[in-house]
């Protein structure tokens, strides 16, 4: 089968997780307060038990419903400015922080939310390079 000229998968628009029923009040904690997140409502799609969170111009949504918790090793993998002040917050929190530098130095940890979901929170160096052309994100440059 031949491959397309264009890659056809663009980016990631948003993820979606379940949450348990009643617990967005304990998410929005979470999430919003401890992570500094950004909530977005859109009339079109809000409906009580679902939370919507800003991750640059991609979306974190977050539902209630029949919960049956996760995977051990599926987890979603956030990029993240001054990874050490967030760590000390998420501890003063009460929240579980595993450090597990990458093995280029760089930082990451390891969170659970309230709920078991594994995040992954990295912070790169301004140099990491980001694709095979050899571009980093401060690279990027969009003409009109």
């Amino acid at each position: 089968m031949a491959m397309p000229a264009v890659d056809p998968v663009q980016s990631v628009d948003h993820v979606q997780w379940p949450i348990p029923l009643g617990a967005s009040p304990q998410a929005r904690l979470f999430y919003q307060q401890l992570l500094g997140l950004r909530e977005v409502r859109d009339p079109a799609l809000d409906r009580p038990g679902t939370l919507r969170f800003s991750l640059g111009w991609q979306r974190l949504d977050l539902s209630e419903g029949r919960y049956t918790g996760v995977a051990p090793q599926a987890h979603l993998a956030l990029r993240v400015r001054d990874l050490c002040a967030l760590a000390d917050r998420l501890a003063a929190a009460q929240v579980r922080v595993e450090a597990s530098p990458l093995p280029t130095g760089e930082g990451r940890l390891y969170v659970e939310d309230p709920f078991g979901n594994r995040l992954e929170l990295i912070e790169l160096h301004p140099q990491h390079i980001d694709s095979a052309k050899g571009q980093g994100v401060t690279d990027f440059q969009h003409a009109v």
